[in-house]
C-alpha cells in the first residue's frame, strides 16, 4: 500500500513539473553545428547545393544552400542522429546520417555524382561519440549509458571517458591532471558547479537526460573559468509525438556483498521512481517536457574506525520543465527550470568516531535559466543566455550552542572529529549561488582562396556568490586532543597532555557581513578555419577578467589573462580517414570563493589556540582496561575549567585581555583582515597544455583516437609569512602577518601527462564494442585540495626559515595520479523481434593504485635561531617518505547488465515494457581503495632528531600510525557484488 501512495505522490509531482514547464522563462540548451564541403567528382565545389537535416529532436527542418566554395553550415541544431540530404538539379541526391553531439562541430564532407550515373546516394552513416576535430572528447547517450552496468548519473557517465579519473577527495573526478574543483559542470549550458569544492550538484534528472559530452583536451575558447574539462549534459526537449517514461529503480543494502568492515545491512527495498513526459502544445511552434524523481532512501552506514553501525535516510524530490517556443524556424526560446527538495537524517562531515556527531540537514536547490537563439541570415547566427543557480546548504546541520554538548573533539595526529557535530545547527543559514549572462555573434565566411571561417564573438559574466556565517562548532569552541583511546564498544575517549589544545573560532563582525561576489567577465573570439580538404585550424583567444569582492566587501581579485587557443588539423588523405590533430592552449579557473574569503573579517571565523596546561586527562591507556577512561564531556569541563580560571572567555563579544594570564599559553591567533590579508590581488590559477593525437576510421564500422597531451600547473594559491611580512598587533598580543596570494613561483610544480585512447567498433547490427585506456603520470608538489576544505593554500614560504622544500614539500606522484586506466565493454543483442529485445552487456575495468606516503610534524624551533618573529611555528610538515612511497590496490572488476523489453501497442500507441537488472562486480574481487596515512606523534616516546641534518629512522624518530596502511572505513573498498534492479514503461 505504501508503494501505490508513494507513486501517486511522485505523479502529482511530475504534474507540478509539467505546469513548471509552462513558467515562461528563457533556457540555454547546447547545441550542435553540422558544417561541411560539397563537390562534384572531380573535386570541383558545387554551390547551390541545398542542404536538408531533419532529426526526432528537432522540430521541422533545418535548410542551408551551399555557397561558392561548397561550404555550408547548419547551426542551433538539438544534439542527436540526424538525416541530411544534398540536392542539386543534374546530380544524385545524397542521404546521409549523421550523430550531432552538444557544444560540437560535426564535419559531414560528400561527394555529389551526376544524376546519369546514379539516382540516389546512400552513404554510410557517422559516429559522433568520440571526436575527430581537434578537441578531445567523448559523447554518451543516455540510451547507451542505459545499457551499460553503471549509475546513470553524471559522475558515471564521465568516468567512462579517457583523461578522467575519480581520484581527487571523496572520488571526485579530476580531469586531465588538474584539481577536482577546477572542472567546469554545465546542464543545459547552466552552471552547476558547487562554489566551494567544485563539485558536480545533482541537479538533474537520470532519465531526462539526453547525453553527456566531455572534453578533456584541445577546448575551444568558447569555454572557461577552468583547468580540467569540460562536462555539458543536455536533457530531453518535447516534439510533435507525445512521448514519456515511468522508472523504478530498485536497490537494498542487503543485496550488496560485505567488505570486512559493513555494518550489519538492512533487508530493505529502496525505491527510486522517475517519469517523463514531453509533447507539444502547438504543433511546429511550442513543445513542452517535464520530468520528475522522488527517492526516500535508507542505508546502512558506519562510523570511520569504530564502525558504530547507524541508519542513514535521504528524502529528495527533483522536478524540471522545460518549455520551447519557435514562432518562426529561425528563431528559438527555451525555457527550463530545475528544483531538488533535500532532506537528509543522520548526515556526517569528516571522519567522525560516534553518533553523537550526527545531525540532521536539508539542501534544496534550483535552477533558472533561458536562452534565444536566431539565424538572422544563412551565415548570420545570435545567441544569448541568463541564468541563476540557488542553493541553501546544510541548513539545520551542527551542533548546539552549549558550551559542553557543542564543542567537537578533533585528534592532533589523525583527522578525526568526535563528540558533537561540525558546524552550527541553530545558526544562520547558508547560501551559495550563481549567475550567468552571456552573448555570441557567429558568422559563417567563405572565400575563394583562404577556404571557409566560422567565426563566434562572444561575452560571458559569470558571478560566485556565497553568504556565510561559517560556525565551527555549535559552541565556537573546538579541542584538540594529544590522542584517541578505544573501548571495546569503539566509544572515543580524548588523550590530553601538555600538547593539546584549546582552539576559539571566534566569528567577527558579523554586522558587516555580506554575499562575496567573485565576478569573471569574459571575452573571447574564436575562428573554426578550414583551409582546405587537407587543413583546418583553431584560432581562438579568450580574454578573463576576474574580480572578487570577499564578504566585507572589500577587493580581493583584480587580474586579468589571455587565454590562447590555437589547433591545426591535418586530413592525410583528404577523405577524413586518417587525421591528426595538434594544439596548444591555455585554461584560466575562476576565482576559488573560499580562498578569495579567507581574510575576510565580514561575519568571517578568527582563531585563537591555547595549549592546555591543566591536569593530563586519560595519558595512562590502561584506564581502557580499569574502566576509568574519563568521559568526552567530562574531559572538557576539566578542560574548560582550567580554561576560565586563566583568564579565558567564551563571550561571543571580542573582548580578550592582552595581560590575561591564558596569553601565556596562547601559541596562535588568526584575525581574518588583521593576521591575514591579500596584500595585492589573487591571480587565477591556470594551466597550459599541448596536444598531439591522431583519428583513425576503421572502415565504415569504427573509429580510433588517440592523444598526448601535456599540461603544467600555475599560480597556485599559497601563504607568505616572512620578517618582510612583519608584525600585526591583536588583542591577544603581536603576532605575524600572513599573506595569502600565489607566490609559489618555482618552489610550487605540478604536472600532468597522459595518453588517452578510445576506440568504438561496430562488429554488426547486433554487437558492438567500446574500449578506453588512459596511460598517465601527475607529478609535483601540490595537491592543493582536501576532501573537508575543497581549495587549500600551501607554505612554501611560510617561516622559510623553520622548514626546508625538500622535506615539507617533496615532489613526486601526487595523490590524484593514477597510472592506468581501462573501461572497456561489450553491447549485444540477443534478440531482436517486433515484440521482444533482449541485449546484454559486459563492462571491463582495470584502476591501478593511488599514491600516499607518511607525513606528519616536526617542531623545528630548538634548530633555528629565531630572526625575528613574533610566533614561530610550533610545527611544520614533515614527509618522512617520499610522497608516493605507497600504493593503494589495484582494482578490477566485471560488471553485468541484461536489458528486456517487451513491446506491444495500446490505444494507438507503442509502448514498451523494460527489466534491467545489474550486478556490479560480478565475481566479488577484493581491493582497498583508500588507506589510514597517520603516524605517531612524534614528539612522545622518539628520539629528537635535527630535520636540516639529519635523515630520520623509522622506529628511532618515527613510527607509522597503528593503522598506516589500512583502511578505516566501509568506503575505502572497492565496490563489493551489489545487485540493482529497475522496471519501467516507456511510449
Amino acid at each position: 500500500m505504501s508503494s501505490v501512495l508513494d507513486l501517486r505522490r511522485f505523479l502529482a509531482l511530475v504534474t507540478v513539473a509539467l505546469l513548471v514547464a509552462a513558467v515562461p522563462v528563457l533556457a540555454q540548451n547546447p547545441s550542435g553545428t553540422l558544417t561541411g564541403t560539397v563537390q562534384d567528382d572531380s573535386g570541383g565545389s558545387l554551390p547551390g547545393v541545398t542542404v536538408t537535416a531533419t532529426s526526432p529532436q528537432l522540430q521541422g527542418a533545418r535548410t542551408a544552400q551551399t555557397d561558392v566554395n561548397g561550404n555550408y553550415k547548419l547551426a542551433f541544431l538539438p544534439p542527436g542522429t540526424y538525416t541530411v540530404t544534398y540536392e542539386l538539379d543534374g546530380f544524385a541526391t545524397a542521404t546521409r546520417e549523421v550523430k550531432l553531439s552538444a557544444a560540437q562541430t560535426t564535419d559531414s564532407d560528400i561527394v555529389l555524382q551526376i544524376a546519369a550515373l546514379a539516382e540516389e546516394i546512400v552513404v554510410t552513416g557517422q559516429q559522433a561519440e568520440i571526436s575527430e576535430s581537434v578537441q578531445g572528447a567523448a559523447t554518451y547517450t543516455q540510451d547507451e549509458v542505459e545499457k551499460l552496468p553503471v549509475t546513470r548519473d553524471l559522475l558515471s557517465t564521465i568516468n567512462l571517458a579517457p583523461g578522467v579519473a575519480d581520484t581527487g577527495p571523496s572520488t571526485a573526478p579530476s580531469i586531465s591532471g588538474a584539481v577536482s574543483y577546477e572542472n567546469l559542470w554545465l546542464v543545459n549550458g547552466v552552471v552547476i558547479n558547487e562554489n566551494i569544492r567544485g563539485s558536480v550538484l545533482p541537479l538533474f534528472i537520470e532519465d531526462a537526460i539526453q547525453e553527456t559530452t566531455t572534453a578533456v583536451s584541445g577546448i575551444s575558447a568558447e569555454y572557461g573559468r577552468f583547468t580540467g574539462g569540460v562536462v555539458n549534459a543536455i536533457t530531453k526537449s518535447g516534439g510533435n509525438e507525445f512521448d514519456g517514461s515511468v522508472r523504478v529503480s530498485m536497490t537494498n543494502d542487503d543485496w550488496i556483498a560485505r567488505t570486512p568492515q559493513s555494518p550489519e545491512r538492512l533487508d530493505d527495498i529502496n525505491q527510486i521512481y522517475e517519469a517523463t513526459l514531453g509533447g507539444y502544445l502547438w504543433k511546429d511552434h511550442v513543445w513542452f517536457f517535464g520530468a520528475g524523481r522522488d527517492r526516500e532512501l535508507t542505508s546502512s552506514q558506519s562510523t570511520f574506525v569504530t564502525n558504530i553501525p547507524f541508519e542513514q535516510a535521504n528524502e529528495e524530490t527533483r522536478l524540471e520543465g522545460k518549455l520551447t517556443v519557435s514562432p518562426t524556424a529561425n528563431h528559438t526560446l527555451i525555457g527550463s527550470y530545475l528544483e531538488i527538495d533535500q532532506v537528509t537524517t543522520n548526515s556526517g562531515f569528516g571522519q567522525f568516531l560516534d553518533l553523537d556527531s550526527l545531525s540532521d540537514r536539508e539542501d534544496p536547490q534550483e535552477i533558472k535559466s533561458g536562452n534565444y537563439t536566431g539565424i538572422l541570415t544563412p551565415n548570420f547566427f545570435v545567441e544569448a543566455q541568463y541564468s541563476e543557480r540557488d542553493w541553501g546548504v546544510a541548513n539545520g546541520s551542527g551542533g548546539v550552542p552549549d558550551l559542553i554538548e557543542g564543542t567537537l573533539w578533533r585528534s592532533r595526529t589523525e583527522a578525526w572529529r568526535f563528540h558533537a557535530p561540525t558546524f552550527c545547527g541553530s545558526c544562520e543559514d547558508e547560501i551559495r549561488n550563481n549567475e550567468n549572462l552571456l552573448g555570441k555573434v557567429s558568422y559563417f565566411l567563405s572565400t575563394e582562396d583562404l577556404g571557409s571561417h566560422d567565426l563566434v564573438f562572444g561575452y560571458d559574466t559569470f558571478e560566485d556568490i556565497r553568504f556565510a556565517i561559517n560556525h565551527q562548532t555549535g559552541s565556537d569552541f573546538t579541542t584538540y586532543a594529544s590522542g584517541v583511546l578505544f573501548d571495546a564498544d569503539g566509544t572515543p575517549y580524548p588523550q590530553v597532555g601538555s600538547n593539546a589544545w584549546i582552539r576559539w573560532f571566534i566569528v567577527l563582525n558579523q554586522d558587516l557581513a555580506t554575499p562575496t561576489s567573485f565576478k569573471t567577465n569574459s571575452y573571447y573570439l574564436n575562428d573554426r578555419w578550414q583551409l582546405n580538404d587537407r587543413w583546418s585550424f583553431n584560432l581562438g583567444l579568450r580574454y578573463d577578467e576576474n574580480e572578487g569582492a570577499n564578504s566585507a566587501g572589500r577587493l580581493v581579485a583584480d587580474d586579468a589573462k589571455l587565454s590562447p587557443r590555437l589547433g591545426a588539423s591535418w586530413d592525410v588523405n583528404g577523405d577524413g580517414d586518417l587525421v591528426v590533430n595538434a594544439s596548444y592552449g591555455t585554461y584560466v579557473a575562476a576565482i576559488n570563493n573560499a580562498v578569495g574569503d579567507t581574510t575576510s573579517n565580514g561575519g568571517a571565523i578568527g582563531s585563537f589556540i591555547w595549549t592546555y596546561g591543566g591536569p593530563p586527562i586519560n595519558t595512562d591507556p590502561s584506564c581502557i582496561d580499569t574502566g576509568t577512561c574519563v568521559s568526552s564531556a567530562d574531559a572538557l569541563r576539566i578542560m574548560f575549567d582550567w580554561y576560565l580560571s586563566q583568564g579565558g572567555t567564551t563571550d561571543s563579544v571580542f573582548n580578550i585581555d592582552p595581560d590575561a594570564p591564558i596569553n601565556a599559553f596562547n601559541i596562535a591567533a588568526d584575525i581574518p583582515g588583521e593576521t591575514s590579508t591579500i596584500p595585492d590581488t589573487l591571480l587565477s590559477p591556470s594551466a597550459d597544455e599541448f596536444t598531439l593525437g591522431a583519428t583513425k576510421r576503421i572502415g565504415t564500422r569504427g573509429l580510433v583516437r588517440a592523444d598526448v597531451v601535456f599540461r603544467e600547473f600555475d599560480d597556485f594559491y599559497s601563504n607568505r609569512v616572512t620578517l618582510a611580512t612583519g608584525p600585526v598587533d591583536t588583542p591577544a598580543g603581536p603576532t605575524d602577518l600572513t599573506e595569502v596570494g600565489n607566490f609559489g613561483g618555482s618552489v610550487l610544480e605540478r604536472e600532468y601527462r597522459g595518453l588517452h585512447t578510445q576506440a568504438r567498433y561496430r562488429f554488426t547490427d547486433r554487437l558492438s564494442a567500446q574500449i578506453n585506456y588512459t596511460l598517465s603520470q601527475t607529478e609535483g608538489n601540490v595537491d592543493g585540495e582536501t576532501d573537508v576544505s575543497g581549495a587549500v593554500s600551501t607554505d612554501p614560504f611560510a617561516y622559510p626559515e623553520y622548514q626546508e622544500a625538500r622535506w615539507a614539500f617533496p615532489s613526486g606522484d601526487l595523490s590524484t595520479d593514477q597510472r592506468h586506466k581501462f573501461r572497456g565493454w561489450l553491447i549485444y543483442d540477443l534478440f531482436n523481434t517486433d515484440h521482444h529485445n533482449l541485449s546484454v552487456s559486459l563492462l571491463q575495468n582495470f584502476y591501478s593504485g593511488t599514491p600516499y606516503g607518511a607525513v606528519g610534524v616536526v617542531d623545528t624551533r630548538e634548530f633555528v635561531t629565531n630572526p625575528g618573529y613574533q610566533q614561530p611555528p610550533s610545527t611544520v610538515t614533515y614527509w618522512f617518505t617520499e610522497r608516493d612511497a605507497f600504493r593503494t590496490d589495484d582494482i578490477t572488476r566485471t560488471d553485468l547488465s541484461l536489458n528486456y523489453s517487451f513491446l506491444f501497442n495500446a490505444f494507438g500507441r507503442g509502448l514498451e515494457v523494460y527489466l534491467q537488472p545489474e550486478v556490479i562486480n560480478l565475481f566479488n574481487e577484493q581491493g582497498v581503495v583508500d588507506v589510514n596515512t597517520g603516524i605517531s606523534d612524534p614528539t612522545t616516546g622518539r628520539e629528537e632528531f635535527n630535520p636540516f641534518t639529519e635523515t630520520p629512522v623509522e622506529g628511532v624518530h618515527w613510527a607509522k600510525g597503528a593503522r598506516f596502511g589500512q583502511p578505516v572505513n566501509q568506503d575505502d573498498y572497492q565496490t563489493p557484488r551489489t545487485f540493482r534492479f529497475s522496471v519501467g514503461f516507456r511510449f
